[in-house]
């Protein structure tokens, strides 16, 4: 499913794995935004025909925990989508690149967003992360899973990085008509290991392609393995990288995502879950919801509704550090 020159049908995707500038001004976010520039004329040039190009979670900012990324939110559009947009419509290829955008209320923190820019330079998606990492990233939760219509009569949809260890995000880009799941993220070690689980399992579970692109290099917290991969509906991993900076192309079909999803009987995991049984109480199985935890979503056990201090120290010390920051900024 990987080569040079496109094939009939095939869903062409480049994967570019870097270690972005960990931004402590504007003209750094530029040196990003000018590397994701020449992956772009690289991957169309070395690629012909090549469809979608998905850079990493912070792509254009960088993260580094004790920098201030928060005071370069942007507006959607703004300077650096403007830029994007161009990077997109002068290769005339799908572009899927990081923002940090400013929240309308300014008493909350911004959003730690992902764009999909088409061949045109429009933007054909917007993305907020719905579940930020805790205790160290300090965004707003996102609050809706938005799915576009792709190349090659894809569906595409964002999960940013943790969202993809919970099966929620996905399953919800799942059942909004998503085909592709591109999870662009910030992933470091030790959950080397985890990556690679959650990805196959978010694909086979979602019956979808995902799109794992995943980060390089080391910054003051963390470092971070690579290890982008693209895995099939049947959670098989078609192709992987290691963890130096480069790009990977491979071909996927998401034709045959829906054809599974509407023509499979075993294994089809969509269906099966609000069709409980069928073969047994045919023939349409039973349709009631027979999950509490999503019943009941706002009752949460005893267990799970600790303050996150007593959980975790450390998300104590994370909100100390932001309120610090926060003060000498301002005193500035």
């Amino acid at each position: 499913m990987t080569c040079i020159n496109p094939i009939e049908g095939a869903l062409s995707v480049v994967t570019v794995q870097f270690d972005p500038v960990a931004a402590t001004n504007l003209d750094e976010i530029d040196k990003n935004i000018d590397t994701i520039r020449q992956y772009v004329k690289r991957a169309a040039n070395s690629f012909p025909g090549v469809d979608l190009i998905v850079f990493p979670e912070y792509s254009t900012t960088g993260f580094a925990y004790y920098s201030y990324h928060y005071l370069f939110s942007t507006t959607v559009p703004g300077p650096e989508t403007d830029k994007l947009s161009e990077i997109a419509a002068n290769a005339g290829v799908w572009l899927v690149a990081s923002i940090i955008e400013k929240n309308s209320n300014p008493d909350l923190m911004p959003y730690n967003g992902m764009l999909i820019f088409n061949p045109s330079g429009d933007i054909a998606l917007k993305y907020r992360k719905m579940n930020p990492w805790n205790p160290k990233e300090p965004w707003a939760p996102g609050e809706e899973m938005p799915v576009c219509d792709g190349p090659k009569g894809s569906r595409l949809a964002v999960m940013l990085c943790y969202d993809g260890d919970l099966p929620e995000p996905s399953r919800e880009a799942a059942w909004n008509g998503a085909t592709v799941l591109i999870r662009p993220s910030k992933y470091m070690y030790p959950w080397n290991r985890v990556w690679e689980i959650t990805n196959r399992a978010r694909a086979y579970e979602n019956i979808a392609y995902v799109v794992a692109v995943n980060t390089v290099g080391e910054d003051e917290s963390y470092s971070y393995f690579g290890n982008s991969m693209v895995v099939d509906f049947e959670g098989n991993v078609i192709n992987e990288m290691g963890g130096t900076p480069g790009m990977m192309k491979v071909d996927i079909f998401p034709q045959t995502v829906a054809n599974a999803r509407k023509q499979r009987c075993s294994n089809n995991h969509l269906y099966n879950l609000k069709h409980r049984g069928y073969t047994g109480v045919p023939p349409q199985g039973v349709l009631t919801n027979p999950y509490t935890v999503y019943k009941n979503w706002e009752h949460v056990p005893d267990e799970f509704a600790c303050a996150p201090d007593t959980m975790c120290p450390i998300a104590d010390t994370a909100r100390k550090i932001l309120a610090d920051q926060k003060k000498r900024i301002t005193k500035k």
